[in-house]
């Protein structure tokens, strides 16, 4: 039985983005275009914010970017020192202690898989470490966690994972996701810091929807 100890219950929730040049932006199996193993599919950045929800304590949100594909080393070591001093925090925990739980929509498929595979890409560390600090931690993807609220919702096939926007509308939450894409079109235009709007809204969203679910205020 895990002992969910203040000091040792430790979240992050996060948000990351990434660029799809035009002529990578075919793809014929999944609704998904980007792939972190194409060299030219790289990391934008993301917003991070790390919490002791037992302590009922969160840290300002973190803001991580580059703009260039040439500085996406440079942000995903960033990253990297961001996740170890996040494990350093609960340094000296037990085995029946939480380990590092991660928390956001859709992170399971894309954000955690792509950190890590452009970090081994560009060498950040080996492969053995960049694993133990990504794959190590319990990632709780609030996509699959949502699927139980919709049971009762016969225009909704059950055992797929929910959109960020199927979550807000469920939650009672006044938020609208746009897609993966305008990332791409606000990328082209310059629009830096409308991505970084953006971004922080969804890792805001995600600490709320983690609320209202456990407390089942929805």
């Amino acid at each position: 039985m895990i002992d969910f100890d203040p000091k040792y219950t430790e979240i992050v929730f996060l948000d990351i983005e990434s660029y799809v040049p035009p002529e990578t932006r075919q793809q014929s199996k999944s609704s998904m275009f980007y792939n972190p193993a194409r060299p030219d599919n790289f990391v934008l950045g993301g917003v991070f914010c790390r919490a002791f929800p037992l302590q009922k304590k969160m840290e300002p949100p973190r803001h991580i970017w580059n703009w260039r594909i040439e500085d996406e080393k440079t942000t995903l070591l960033q990253i990297y020192d961001y996740f170890k001093e996040s494990w350093k925090m609960i340094e000296g925990k037990r085995h029946d202690h939480p380990d590092l739980i991660l928390v956001g929509i859709g992170i399971s498929r894309f954000d955690i898989p792509t950190i890590y595979i452009r970090s081994a890409f560009h060498h950040i560390d080996t492969e053995t470490a960049l694993y133990d600090t990504y794959f190590k931690t319990k990632i709780v993807d609030l996509s699959s966690v949502g699927i139980p609220l919709f049971k009762n919702n016969q225009a909704i096939f059950p055992i797929y994972p929910k959109t960020a926007n199927d979550l807000s509308s469920r939650l009672g939450i006044r938020s609208k996701k746009m897609t993966g894409r305008s990332v791409w079109d606000m990328y082209e235009l310059r629009q830096f810091d409308a991505i970084k709007e953006r971004t922080a809204c969804e890792v805001a969203d995600a600490v709320e929807m983690t609320s209202r679910i456990s407390s089942h205020h929805f």
